[in-house]
């Protein structure tokens, strides 16, 4: 049997783990035509932001404490937040402003990572004339800037839009492909030559949800699994589990596995019911207790937290995304940035492992010690970067300590403990 302890993360992943927070920015003519996903064929018109202010976005998401953002710089429709030169379909042809290059500048400026998302499905190619989406072509060599791939019409296309994206704006921190197709035509991806493309160029960035990186946790929910590894067995070249199964990397799946892989999870979520702006979802913005329940069960749960936050027909974020975020970020630096001294009042306990050794404890407990006796407080499975538990009620202890129960090998494990006042008496999030 393959040694899971023996697994490390790359470097890129290792300080992809530690950001914890990462924005996503859905934005485009979905924003105007009160779409979801839009239909390939939407006038570019349509997209007209009447105050555009990429540094407010940035603001918002640094006072908040996110690390990274990754833009929407084509979704499912194919219009392109960009002026490329490989279509028609761009804000060349509307608005004329370059989004992605003004958040590139503004994210290098605030110090925040900037990342893409560039939908491999393409509504556009596939129905504009002489469109390259399941067009039936051959695959030639092509010349990708300077590299050459063998590959179809529309491989290339999206290659040379990666090129694009990859050489003309401050340095990639994510590169986001999503696997959702509201396509009819039938199109291989060449993800080889993409993920070869990308190496070459961004060496640092994550390829994420589809890429090698960085997998989808299994929901657009905003929770990761209560056991969440982040070594994850494959077979063939393909997960042995599903990504949305229950359990990815537990016994049952590793010994199926003819491989190792580091693959930790990413949990995406809007900070509203929908991705774009609607106004009609102004009074739905997830209120703070919810943001910050999500935030236990994401980075609390060895995940990243991806939460999209939509920009409005403004081109601005909302008044009431702005107060969510400001009031998230406020709370978590006071209650989970800031550890209680003991004696004390928590009732969140903190934990974390030193990931850069692999991810090793497959079971734990923390004890407490009140009225001058040890006493079991919690019991668990893995802890991996982080692992947030919610008490019962709170608890004074005078001090408090963590038994590791099984690990696959030695490693370190730290405890702090915290208080958050927006739990309630039964641990959790109080509306």
């Amino acid at each position: 049997m393959i040694d899971p302890s023996a697994v490390r993360p790359s470097a890129r992943q290792l300080a992809w783990q530690r950001q914890e927070l990462t924005a996503f920015v859905h934005f485009g003519p979905n924003t105007f035509t009160d779409l979801e996903w839009g239909t390939g064929l939407d006038d570019p018109a349509a997209f007209e932001p009447t105050a555009l202010d990429c540094s407010q976005w940035v603001s918002t998401l640094v006072a908040a404490g996110f690390k990274s953002v990754i833009l929407t710089a084509k979704h499912h429709d194919g219009f392109c937040l960009w002026p490329s030169k490989y279509l028609p379909h761009t804000v060349a042809a509307s608005y004329g402003r370059d989004v992605v290059g003004e958040l590139s500048i503004a994210c290098e400026a605030a110090g925040l990572g900037f990342g893409v998302y560039l939908s491999p499905a393409d509504l556009y190619q596939e129905k504009a004339p002489g469109g390259y989406y399941g067009n039936g072509s051959p695959a030639v060599a092509s010349r990708i800037g300077e590299f050459s791939y063998v590959v179809d019409d529309y491989n290339r296309f999206y290659l040379q839009q990666l090129h694009e994206l990859l050489t003309s704006y401050a340095p990639i921190a994510e590169v986001w492909l999503d696997g959702a197709n509201p396509t009819s035509s039938a199109q291989t991806y060449a993800y080889d030559a993409w993920f070869d493309l990308i190496r070459r160029l961004a060496p640092d960035a994550t390829i994420a949800i589809g890429g090698p990186d960085v997998r989808w946790v299994g929901n657009e929910d905003g929770f990761a699994r209560e056991t969440e590894w982040s070594v994850v067995p494959f077979a063939g070249g393909e997960m042995v589990a599903a990504q949305t199964a229950a359990s990815v990397a537990g016994p049952e799946e590793l010994a199926q596995a003819d491989e190792l892989r580091w693959y930790p999870a990413e949990v995406d979520v809007s900070i509203r019911p929908g991705w774009f702006y609607h106004a009609s979802e102004d009074a739905a913005v997830k209120p703070v207790p919810e943001l910050l329940d999500i935030y236990r069960k994401s980075v609390g749960r060895n995940a990243v937290l991806l939460l999209n936050v939509p920009p409005d027909r403004r081109g601005l974020f909302a008044d009431p995304d702005v107060a969510a975020l400001a009031g998230f970020g406020a709370a978590v630096r006071e209650y989970y940035d800031t550890p209680v001294t003991l004696p004390g009042t928590v009732n969140v306990l903190d934990l974390r492992e030193d990931i850069s050794l692999g991810q090793q404890v497959e079971s734990f407990a923390v004890d407490a010690l009140v009225d001058g006796g040890w006493q079991e407080i919690a019991r668990e499975t893995t802890i991996g970067h982080r692992r947030l538990l919610t008490l019962p009620s709170p608890i004074t202890p005078a001090d408090v300590r963590v038994r590791v129960l099984s690990s696959r090998a030695e490693t370190d494990v730290s405890l702090t403990v915290h208080f958050d006042p927006l739990l309630d008496r039964s641990g959790q999030a109080n509306e």
